[in-house]
């Protein structure tokens, strides 16, 4: 009697488990497709991906040596073994992504060398891209414009100047760059430029004695505000951070930024900032990469990525939060949402975590979306007001500078 009770009992135990986990496989499918039809009816708009700065590393920029279709297969083709890519327009249709902000950047070293021009090449990239492959892509430069894109199956392709030293201290220069479609300016990289400090200063002890942005700074943001160019916060100091909210009269972002107090980075942003984030009306557009989701070189999980935007919402409430993966410009990304193929795989688990239609619709686009429309707004607002034409002083420039002036 005994064995017989014991088999019952382990039969039972088995067909629990067995059931259990088909209702839980089951009801994960179901969030999948919900996330899919979701995406479908809303655009996904990601605030940051590097693929012209990953078409430069490994193509020189040469549209004869990759097919944007399978980027997998044209790394192989070209360099004979497997690299890292994250993009194509196979992975972006796979992934229900509608937009992107491409980021144009060059890196620091070309400070006070030849910065302008290869921030305008990366430009001429996206131009070429767009162009070349019309079928998918559409380039955008109004908010009005992105859900007629939308609704035609469009790739929306904005611009995103990830680099405040592209400017070289010049708004001459940073009005260009807007009339070229850039919709966002990242103040500074992980290099300072001559008005702004970057977030590396503030791993040192001292950091809070170092200047955020300097007076000229502060008339950068004005000309952008002018303009109708958001001003980014991701990559800049703390202080930085600080001065810019209290300078703009716009709504912010953080085009690629988590939060620091899951993971303290100093890339990442503080809740005394997001708070002020809120009072501005910004967009904090969570970052995907490894290092900044889970910090002491972990490999995060879902739970800790849905932590990010579940520690947001709570913060400063869902329509502050935006999704900026940085998907090409990082080597280590979530084994759950490794490229931009995976985004409905993030959608499925916020609903899972209680995460709603509106809330969805919300950081997939629509914030963002009224972020740049809001931008658009104040530049209207003060349509009659004359560009600012003041010139960074000289004492500001580091010596290097000089070696590349003629004039003020």
């Amino acid at each position: 009697m005994f064995k017989i009770i014991l088999i019952f009992s382990l039969n039972s135990i088995i067909l629990t488990q067995v059931f259990g986990a088909s209702i839980i496989a089951d009801e994960k499918l179901r969030n999948l497709e919900k996330a899919k039809e979701i995406l479908d009816k809303y655009p996904l708009i990601d605030g940051h991906n590097d693929l012209p700065h990953m078409i430069r590393t490994n193509f020189m920029n040469r549209f004869g040596q990759f097919d944007l279709n399978d980027m997998k297969q044209s790394l192989i083709s070209s360099t004979g073994k497997e690299g890292i890519t994250h993009t194509d327009i196979k992975r972006i249709r796979e992934g229900k992504l509608s937009g992107q902000f491409w980021a144009i950047y060059a890196n620091c070293q070309t400070d006070a060398k030849d910065s302008v021009r290869r921030h305008l090449e990366q430009i001429d990239v996206v131009y070429r891209f767009v162009e070349k492959y019309s079928n998918d892509f559409q380039f955008v430069q109004k908010s009005g414009d992105i859900m007629p894109a939308f609704k035609n199956k469009k790739i929306i392709s904005l611009l995103g100047l990830e680099s405040g030293h592209a400017i070289d201290s010049s708004l001459a220069i940073l009005r260009v760059f807007y009339e070229l479609g850039v919709r966002y300016m990242t103040l500074t990289h992980n290099c300072d430029v001559p008005w702004a400090t970057n977030n590396q200063i503030d791993r040192l002890a001292n950091a809070s004695s170092y200047g955020g942005l300097t007076k000229f700074g502060r008339k950068v943001i004005q000309e952008m505000n002018r303009l109708g160019m958001i001003v980014d916060l991701s990559h800049v100091s703390y202080q930085t951070m600080l001065d810019a909210l209290d300078e703009s009269k716009a709504p912010v972002m953080f085009s690629h930024s988590s939060v620091y107090s899951l993971c303290n980075h100093v890339r990442n942003v503080r809740d005394d900032v997001l708070l002020k984030l809120k009072q501005n009306n910004g967009i904090l557009m969570i970052n995907l990469y490894n290092g900044f989701i889970k910090c002491g070189n972990q490999v995060p999980t879902m739970n800790d990525i849905i932590a990010h935007f579940n520690y947001t919402k709570n913060l400063i409430g869902v329509d502050h939060i935006g999704i900026g993966a940085d998907f090409d410009g990082v080597d280590l990304t979530p084994p759950d949402v490794d490229d931009v193929s995976k985004y409905p795989n993030l959608f499925a688990a916020l609903i899972e975590n209680g995460w709603n239609e509106n809330d969805l619709a919300k950081i997939a686009g629509l914030n963002v979306i009224r972020v740049l429309a809001d931008n658009e707004k104040y530049a209207k607002s003060v349509e009659n007001m004359e560009p600012i034409d003041d010139y960074i002083d000289k004492t500001d420039l580091d010596p290097k500078y000089s070696e590349c002036r003629t004039s003020f």
